[in-house]
């Protein structure tokens, strides 16, 4: 087959429109204006890979560079991530010829996956886990289903708010600010506060990180911040197919097991008229308790996949991550829709 690998910043920029028009329906537009955010261009020496056959492109595999802490030193490693063949191209091994040569870019690679993707990833000895799920709240259930969603009905009542509301220890507000560089000072400290045992590896969060992720990003006007004496929590509030969704993005938190500022923010989305929250758990950090409704129908499992040419961090890597937030990888992009 005569196809050619390049580099995403060697491709045509049309033929690149064309082939995200067809492969990310709903984030084109976004994409083909801020891949060069997305993908944290200029950061490092890693772009995705672009896969072209009958002269345009047929295939991508994406990635976000990233660093990692492990044993005391910082290791590069890549995101996998936007990885996709065009339908009509499936079946003449595009896919396991970009994983392969994907593999070669970088000695560590970690993505969130879908099971068709993890299905290639294994045939080149990748493992997972999956310790890691996310979960939705709803605040108003009756517009998640569909049939009533339909019918735009807003069941949110006065009395129904009132039942919800969760009770605090004290009665006061709090609402969202913007976010500036003054903020990542005080999330900086935050990461350098919590630094954990040297067995798990743990994402590198620095200013320049927080800035490109919170600063930069085209979405910044959507992302806030919510303060309640130390404790901290980073949102992005949009609003998709008629559904306002809080996502949380990033915890500050002290105490996981003594803090008010998730139930003061729960309480301001019920007044605030947000639909649901969508939040990143693991087992060290769930960030609302659980139910057995929880458990039942609002929770995901998530696919963490991994690989390492070094035998001993491949091995430690199927602790997982200690680190992980709502921001981390391409887990929000379905926030990042056409303009």
């Amino acid at each position: 087959m005569d196809y050619k690998i390049k580099k995403i910043s060697e491709v045509n920029t049309k033929l690149l429109e064309d082939f995200y028009k067809t492969a990310f329906p709903s984030r084109y537009k976004s994409l083909a204006i801020h891949w060069k955010w997305y993908y944290k261009i200029g950061v490092s020496n890693f772009e995705p890979l672009i896969l072209e056959y009958d002269s345009k492109v047929v295939g991508m595999a994406g990635l976000i560079p990233e660093n990692l802490s492990f044993q005391g030193k910082i290791q590069e490693a890549i995101w996998f991530t936007d990885f996709h063949v065009l339908k009509d191209y499936r079946n003449k091994g595009f896919g396991s010829i970009l994983t392969k040569e994907w593999m070669k870019i970088c000695p560590i690679q970690i993505t969130f996956c879908n099971e068709e993707s993890l299905k290639i990833f294994k045939k080149f000895n990748w493992k997972n886990n999956n310790k890691i799920y996310r979960k939705i709240n709803p605040l108003n259930p009756f517009k998640l289903i569909p049939i009533i969603r339909n019918f735009n009905i807003d069941a949110k009542s006065k009395l129904l708010i009132k039942f919800l509301k969760k009770n605090l220890k004290e009665d006061k507000d709090i609402k969202p600010e913007k976010i500036n560089n003054k903020n990542l000072i005080s999330y900086c400290e935050f990461e350098e506060k919590n630094k954990i045992d040297n067995e798990f590896f743990a994402i590198i969060r620095d200013e320049k990180w927080f800035r490109w992720r919170l600063i930069d990003c085209p979405y910044s006007s959507e992302i806030f911040e919510f303060k309640n004496n130390k404790d901290i929590v980073v949102c992005h509030i949009s609003k998709i197919n008629n559904l306002t969704r809080l996502n949380i993005l990033y915890t500050c938190i002290e105490d996981q097991e003594n803090n008010e500022i998730l139930n003061l923010i729960y309480n301001w989305c019920l007044n605030n008229n947000i639909d649901f929250i969508w939040t990143l758990n693991t087992e060290r950090n769930k960030i609302f308790k659980e139910t057995i409704l929880d458990n039942l129908f609002l929770k995901k499992k998530i696919n963490f996949a991994y690989w390492a040419k070094d035998n001993d961090q491949f091995t430690h890597l199927e602790k997982g991550l200690s680190n992980p937030q709502g921001f981390d990888s391409d887990l929000e992009s379905i926030l990042y829709q056409g303009e």
